[in-house]
Order: structure tokens, then sequence, then C-alpha cells
């Protein structure tokens, strides 16, 4: 079990890496196309007429796709009002682990209403009232995606704060 518990938290740990590479990638995209606006504007007097919007666009998924990598290296904001003052490392660790699992549900809750809107979007084929008439479920899909990637992070963490728990156990019977 152990084994098989290791293998899963580092592939989700793998694919929160990639997903903050991702989330970078489309942080330079932004630079790129506002440099390029800049760049057609101060030399040409022409624009390419999307630049805000597909900034705004590429923000989403760089804000959601970061999400999971954040929490992975603890770079959330973080209350310890209540952590700080547990001294038992079982029982902090245990409410780790039950603060872990109400944030993996509403992650969960905001990845289903996020897909059914990504979904319904789609289905009405809702475009940018825009030049571009982006269809809007393609920058829409950032946001399951963020939180689909944020939930598979929080069940790594949960699963790790199992073997946490395990091992205090273990060591509070060997004492």
């Amino acid at each position: 079990m152990g084994n098989n518990m290791k293998r899963i938290i580092e592939t989700i740990e793998v694919l929160s890496r990639w997903a903050a590479y991702l989330a970078g990638l489309f942080m330079l995209l932004i630079v790129g196309l506002i440099s390029l606006e800049i760049f057609l504007r101060t030399f040409f007097k022409t624009s390419t007429m999307i630049s805000d919007e597909y900034s705004a666009y590429f923000m989403v998924f760089s804000v959601f796709l970061g999400l999971a990598y954040t929490l992975k290296e603890e770079n959330h904001i973080k209350i310890t009002l209540l952590t700080s003052r547990i001294k038992d490392p079982l029982i902090a660790c245990i409410w780790d682990t039950i603060v872990l699992f109400v944030a993996l549900g509403l992650s969960l809750f905001i990845l289903y209403h996020a897909t059914s809107m990504v979904y319904e979007t789609r289905s009405l084929d809702m475009r940018a009232d825009s030049i571009a008439e982006t269809p809007l479920w393609i920058p829409e899909l950032g946001v399951p995606l963020g939180f689909l990637f944020l939930s598979l992070q929080l069940v790594a963490m949960i699963l790790q704060n199992i073997q946490k728990i395990g091992q205090i156990i273990k060591k509070s019977r060997e004492v």
C-alpha cells in the first residue's frame, strides 16, 4: 500500500508542476502579446485588436493552473490561529487532514459548477462580444482545469497526512 500511495502522490505532484509550467507559459504569452501591441502601436500606428481580451483569458489560465503548485509549495495564505496552539503532533496532523478534506470538498464543488458552466457556454455557443468573437468556453476552461489540479493536489496532501498519522501512531506505540 505504501509504494502505491507514494507513486500516486508523486504522479499528482508531477501534474501540479506541469500545470505550474503552463501557468508560467501563459504569463509569458501575456508579456509577449502586450509587447507586440506596444510595438505595433508605436511603430506602425496599428493594433492587434485582441491584446486586452486575450491577455485577460491568459491570466485566467495562469492563475487557476498555478493553484495546485502554489498549494504544494505551501505558498497560499494560511491562518494558523488554532493550529499554532496545538502541541501534540498527532492532533495537529489530524486537524490538518480535516481541513484538507474540507478544502477538497469545496474544490470539488467549484470544479463541478465550473465544469457545468463550461458545458453550458459551449452548448449555447456563447461568444465574446468583441472583434475576435472568441468562443467563451475556451477561456472558461481554465477554471475547471485549475480546480481539477487543485483537487488532485489536495488528495496527495491528504494521503501524505494519512501516512504521517500512521508514522506518528507507530512511533508512539514503540515508546
